[in-house]
């Protein structure tokens, strides 16, 4: 009878954490999918939830690719996200490295002034970084949007990651000849595949849905990135819901390929990162 009771306890337990879990399922993905169907509309409702087939039209997104210069916009938000990407990975890897692995005088007061500066918000630095990228004459270009991304965030993730490399790794490597960038190379960087990868992802997704740097950054057309020039669109259209919808849409496509394409990658560094 105890048996029975118990049993019954446990199916009972795992069917309310299945409902539980459903319905944050649900209200997770909700949002997304009311976005996704609006974008098909033109409304100035927002609680017009009529989803009649004759009302659906792909109008909302034939006005947005025929906007004067989309192909540039894009071009410039993928090619900032990519770079910046690149560019904090290896920034970001290497100064972790040499924060977790090399004895050097100050090592860990200038690893604590590092993050330190995350306390300060990025909106604090924007006009001090405005005046600085002015007084080198990179404004409208892509130094100015790619350069700011690397942050210590990156370097404090790399460098948590790379304390767990086991000394007697590198000890090993040293003796076999290694220098110090071919022991980060070869023995180091693959066995935080795993933080490299989920950095990775922050920073595409930071850089692609960045705006108010941008907005600071490009006064030039054809400089804005993608983000700006729908703000732009639905600054132009704001009684149209569909329409903002639809920006929306687009401007979550692409980060959200991004990481589905990465995601089996993640999961292997993790794998792979355990068997090392």
């Amino acid at each position: 009878m105890k048996t029975d009771t118990r049993s019954f306890k446990k199916i009972l337990g795992h069917t309310l954490s299945g409902i539980l879990l459903i319905g944050i399922i649900i209200g997770s993905i909700f949002p997304f999918l009311y976005m996704f169907l609006m974008s098909f509309k033109s409304t100035i409702n927002a609680h017009d939830l009529d989803l009649s087939l004759d009302k659906l039209s792909l109008m909302q997104y034939q006005k947005i690719f025929a906007m004067d210069g989309f192909g540039r916009y894009i071009f410039n938000s993928v090619f900032v996200a990519v770079a910046g990407v690149i560019l904090t990975v290896g920034v970001c890897s290497l100064a972790g490295y040499a924060f977790a692995k090399m004895d050097f005088k100050g090592n860990d007061k200038l690893f604590l002034f590092l993050v330190m500066t995350m306390v300060v918000p990025s909106e604090v630095i924007v006009i001090p970084l405005f005046l600085i990228t002015k007084g080198l004459g990179w404004l409208n270009t892509y130094r100015a949007l790619i350069l700011p991304l690397p942050t210590a965030f990156g370097v404090f993730i790399m460098r948590q990651a790379i304390l767990d490399v086991p000394k007697d790794l590198i000890d090993a490597a040293r003796l076999d000849g290694c220098g110090p960038l071919r022991i980060f190379f070869k023995v180091v960087l693959p066995l935080v595949r795993s933080s490299v990868l989920a950095l990775a992802i922050f920073t595409f997704v930071g850089a692609w849905n960045n705006f108010l740097w941008p907005l600071v950054a490009s006064t030039k057309a054809e400089m804005k990135t993608l983000p700006l020039a729908l703000s732009m669109m639905k600054t132009q259209f704001n009684t149209d819901v569909g329409l903002t919808m639809a920006c929306a849409v687009i401007n979550f496509l692409p980060p959200f390929i991004f990481y589905v394409f990465i995601q089996g990658r993640f999961k292997e560094g993790l794998t792979l990162s355990g068997i090392k």
